[in-house]
């Protein structure tokens, strides 16, 4: 029988029951909307869905809200930005014309929307042979290679770059692999068996056997502009080693076998690992996604870090990951139906509100745990609160000077905003640098301006008095509308007696850190002549951006 969220409820509430946890309130409708929009498509909700969601009297409102989340294309877009993050994580180093991210963004995009099963696109992506890009130059604008020679049709494969950066280096290769698509910190073993862990070296380096026929052929040689061509494949035997390389040469020796001691010799062992890996049988797969997804929609798995599930890591509730993990590979590995499943709980519609818990971490999830949003989540929540992709629109001389700029606000925001999401913080650890950022750097600075095409100038010229502005900036902004005594506050704000603040210069701003990502573009951005009153306008628009509800998931 499916697994149902009424049972997954019914086990925690007991469990509450016994160790005296009473949990925090519901959400609101309001909160619930903005959450899954969030969680499922890395954006704030549009106001009007806000309004048509909160007045809609249906009693299975939300389980159709997240239907239709799932059925956007904002949705594939946003895991992959996710599964980008895990797969490519900062840190992880490569000449930068070798590795085509945006094939391989393509390529896992594409799965995702078509609904493939996670065991099938794991199963693609270990497997990958081919060519990682079309090669040339990069698009000054997008930075996705352009072609130059074009490679036949069907020849170029998006999911080999995710293996480019492990050439002649299968130890890292099977160390991610074990981590992330098992759960398994096999990497510990890599040079000498753990004192007190179950996996030691020769599981180690017959694991990484299978891996270690992967060959790799440039394409392109010598110098090139862009990206370069290069070729994945298999060879018959495992990495020649050197005589500084004797780590690869117990490798090569080692006989390939899978971490249940299943023999995964043969003409391809790089094959036979990946459908040992995705099989479900297999008692790692299923359940570190699981408890993967489990944390990043609740904010806290039934394991901390998500991808550390050895014996030795505490697991809350353990007799429930295993049904979730036995009902995700009985569905088909559904990834979909996996998260409506969980967002149909008790436990995901929690508000953030107080709750009484014994355990100062909260280990049994009686309330939300708060989050910042990342940095595409807090960069395209700012842009659709404030309209200011329209702006930008309209600034813009040219469709190439548009994406130039969206590319380096993007930048900008990975650089300063990029958050751990594999460890539950105890609080928010956000630094000096981001706070300066949002305060007073260029992006802010001119979203929340009266510029031309913003959503500030719609709403100033929208019908309605005051107190509908205000409504509709809540709306836009905190997916809410005021509360009475915030109303009162900013009504009294704007009826308050002020001085025009003239604005410098263009080209006196300056971005707290780096390079300003809009300088090009700032003189165009500039308002027509303000007025007192606009400008009491501009300043609740900035505080509403600036303010913990809006930075913060909850």
């Amino acid at each position: 029988m499916p697994l149902t969220a009424q049972e997954l409820d019914r086990a925690i509430a007991a469990e509450w029951r016994r160790r005296g946890i009473v949990p925090a309130q519901p959400v609101d409708d309001a909160g619930f909307i903005r959450r899954a929009y969030l969680d499922l498509t890395g954006v704030i909700p549009p106001p009007e869905a806000v309004v048509a969601f909160v007045a809609d009297p249906a009693p299975n409102r939300r389980q159709r809200l997240i239907d239709q989340l799932l059925r956007q294309d904002r949705y594939a877009e946003h895991f992959t930005n996710y599964w980008e993050g895990v797969l490519f994580p900062r840190g992880r180093k490569r000449r930068s014309g070798d590795i085509d991210r945006h094939a391989f963004r393509a390529w896992f995009r594409e799965r995702l929307a078509a609904g493939l099963g996670w065991d099938r696109l794991v199963y693609e992506l270990l497997t990958a042979e081919g060519i990682n890009s079309v090669g040339g130059p990069r698009d000054p604008a997008t930075g996705a290679a352009m072609g130059a020679d074009t490679p036949a049709p069907g020849a170029v494969n998006g999911a080999v770059n995710f293996l480019l950066p492990f050439e002649r280096n299968p130890q890292d290769l099977g160390g991610v692999v074990a981590r992330e698509l098992l759960g398994v910190q096999i990497q510990c073993a890599q040079c000498h068996d753990h004192p007190t862990e179950r996996w030691k070296q020769e599981h180690f380096r017959r694991f990484v056997a299978a891996l270690a026929r992967l060959r790799v052929r440039r394409i392109d040689t010598g110098p090139v502009r862009g990206v370069r061509r290069i070729e994945v494949s298999d060879g018959p035997k495992p990495i020649a080693a050197g005589p500084d390389e004797p780590e690869l040469r117990a490798i090569a020796q080692a006989k390939p076998m899978a971490l249940d001691g299943t023999d995964l010799s043969g003409p391809n062992p790089r094959q036979a690992l990946a459908a040992w890996i995705t099989s479900p049988q297999n008692p790692w797969f299923a359940r570190v996604l699981v408890n993967r997804y489990w944390a990043y929609l609740i904010g806290r798995g039934f394991c901390e870090p998500v991808d550390d599930l050895r014996p030795s890591n505490p697991v809350t509730m353990p007799s429930l990951l295993d049904r979730l993990a036995r009902d995700f590979a009985a569905h088909g590995f559904d990834l979909r139906r996996l998260i409506r499943l969980i967002t149909a709980t008790r436990v995901y519609q929690l508000s953030a509100g107080p709750c009484r818990d014994p355990d100062p971490e909260h280990r049994l999830w009686p309330r939300y745990r708060l989050r910042p949003l990342g940095p595409n989540e807090l960069l395209d929540s700012i842009v659709a609160a404030t309209g200011f992709d329209q702006a930008l629109q309209q600034a813009t001389a040219r469709g190439d000077e548009l994406e130039r700029v969206r590319q380096r606000l993007r930048e900008s925001f990975s650089f300063l905003f990029e958050v751990d999401e594999e460890v539950a913080p105890p609080g928010y650890l956000g630094t000096v640098q981001q706070a300066l950022y949002l305060l007073n750097g260029s992006l802010v600075h001119h979203a929340t301006r009266a510029a031309p095409g913003s959503a500030l100038v719609t709403v100033l010229q929208g019908p309605g008095d005051d107190q509908a502005r205000i409504r509709a900036l809540y709306l836009r902004t905190l997916s809410r509308p005021p509360d009475p005594t915030e109303l009162a506050s900013w009504l009294a704000f704007l009826s308050a007696p002020r001085e025009l603040v003239h604005e410098p210069p263009p080209g006196r701003h300056r971005p707290p850190q780096g390079p300003d990502p809009l300088r090009s573009v700032a003189a165009r951005l500039r308002p027509p002549p303000p007025t007192p009153r606009q400008q009491a306008f501009e300043d609740m628009m900035w505080v509403l951006i600036n303010s913990s509800e809006f930075v913060f998931r909850h």
